[in-house]
Parts: C-alpha cells; sequence; structure tokens
C-alpha cells in the first residue's frame, strides 16, 4: 500500500526538536518530503540528515526565525524552489520565559509571545497561500494548546495567544474553504522521553486520566491524519492529544 501522504511536500516550523521533530520524522515515514524551519542551525540540520538518513525523503533545512518578517521571508523563499506544497504544520511557539500573573507580564513578553505564536502562523499562511491553492487537498495545521481553552495560572500571555490562534484557525478555515483545508492539533503534557522533568509537570499528573506524560511521537498520528487526504471532509477542528486531560 501506498504511504498516506507519498508525492506530498510539508513545511514544518519549530522543527528541530520536540513535538516539532518527531512530527517531521513521522511525516517523512508517512511519504512526505519536508521543509523543516528551525532557528538553531545545528539542531536542525541534524534533525534534518537523521530523517534523510533513515527515510530517503527530500528534506531541506531553513534556518529562520519566524517570529520576525524577515524570517518569514526566508522561509517564503526556500519554499519558493519546492515543486509543490500541500501542508503547512505551524508548530513553533514561545511561552515569553516569564511566569506570573498576566497583568504584571512586561509589553516585551506580550511581543514575543505573539509574534511567535499567532503573528508566524499568520504570516506563514498568508505567505504559502498561493502556493497551497495550487494542489487539490491542501492544508494548514496549527498546533495550540490547553492554554488556550481554559485559564493555565502563570502563562497566561501564552494562553491567551493560543486561544487567538485557535480562533484564527476557525475563522481561515471558513475563508480558505473549499481549497484548503485548516486545522489544530491541541498535545497535553509531553517531554522528550515521557517523563515529568519538572514539578509542574509532576503536579499535573493526577489529571491525566492515563497516567503520564506523553511522548513526541504520540502527537504523530493525530497530525499524520489532519494532513492527508483521509481528512478530506474535516476543517476547522481541533484534535485534542492528550492523555484524556479534562482541561
Amino acid at each position: 500500500m501506498e504511504p498516506v501522504l507519498a508525492g506530498k511536500v510539508v513545511v514544518i516550523t519549530g522543527a528541530s526538536r520536540n513535538i516539532g521533530a518527531a512530527l517531521a520524522a513521522g511525516l517523512a515515514r508517512a511519504g512526505a518530503d519536508l521543509l523543516l524551519v528551525a532557528r538553531g542551525r545545528e539542531a536542525l540540520e541534524s534533525t534534518a540528515a537523521e530523517i534523510r538518513a533513515e527515510t530517503a525523503r527530500e528534506v531541506v533545512a531553513c534556518v529562520a526565525d519566524v517570529a520576525t518578517a524577515e524570517g518569514v521571508d526566508q522561509v517564503a523563499a526556500q519554499a519558493a524552489a519546492l515543486p509543490r506544497i500541500d501542508a503547512l504544520v505551524n508548530n513553533a511557539a514561545a511561552s515569553g520565559d516569564t511566569v506570573g500573573p498576566l497583568l504584571e507580564q512586561h509589553d516585551a513578553v506580550w511581543e514575543a509571545v505573539l509574534a511567535a505564536n499567532l503573528l508566524a502562523p499568520f504570516r506563514l499562511s498568508r505567505a504559502l497561500l498561493p502556493r497551497l491553492r495550487e494542489q487539490a487537498g491542501a492544508s494548514i495545521l496549527n498546533v495550540v494548546s490547553g492554554s488556550g481553552f481554559l485559564p493555565s495560572p502563570g502563562i497566561g500571555a501564552y494562553g491567551v495567544s493560543k486561544a487567538a490562534l485557535w480562533m484564527m484557525t476557525r475563522q481561515l478555515a471558513v475563508e480558505l474553504a473549499p481549497r484548503v483545508r485548516v486545522n489544530a492539533l491541541c498535545p497535553g503534557l509531553v517531554s522528550p522521553d515521557g517523563q515529568a522533568h519538572h514539578p509542574a509537570q509532576a503536579a499535573l499528573l493526577p489529571s491525566v486520566p492515563l497516567g503520564r506524560i506523553g511522548r513526541p511521537e504520540e502527537m504523530v498520528g493525530a497530525a499524520r491524519y489532519l494532513i492527508s487526504d483521509e481528512a478530506s471532509y474535516t476543517t476547522g477542528e481541533v484534535l485534542v492529544v492528550n492523555g484524556g486531560r479534562p482541561w
């Protein structure tokens, strides 16, 4: 049987580690060629090389900061050289590196979080839309968060940005139909090895019915489905992969 993503080309941001790297490897195993985007050259090129060696797929690495307009332009320029684009996965994100009450966050925190979590997906979707529209079954997949559905104390700016990304997902699903589908993936608690590595994760474990932290590769199946032709009648939806945790 032909791989479910055979012949497709997927652009993935934040692709050098954790969920982004797992999505990249998993989509390549499903037959997709990739344009991988991240800020750190060494980790990105290492990830790309590993995926090429394992899957023999075409994997292009683009070092760019998509939180900036210049970084989005870099991605668009690299994408212009691709034979086609079937899907954009907006995975790159920023938390602001500041924990505390929402109204105590400085403007710089808001600007950094919104630039990475909302403006980057918006700009990339706008820049790549002409190429996406060339392909039947094209899609955009935005990685959102449970913090965008219910308040998460201490990371309010992050949660607000992810709530806005979810609404943008729904808005674009309407505006870009019927040519381009737009959906969201909402991971739960995830760590590279599926273990709790800091007190906040450990404290939340009792709220997870499956009783454990998720692994990055456990997000792949949902993403693969949403960008594949198997989801041809699915748009404006969010697929939650969180071990049954009630947000």
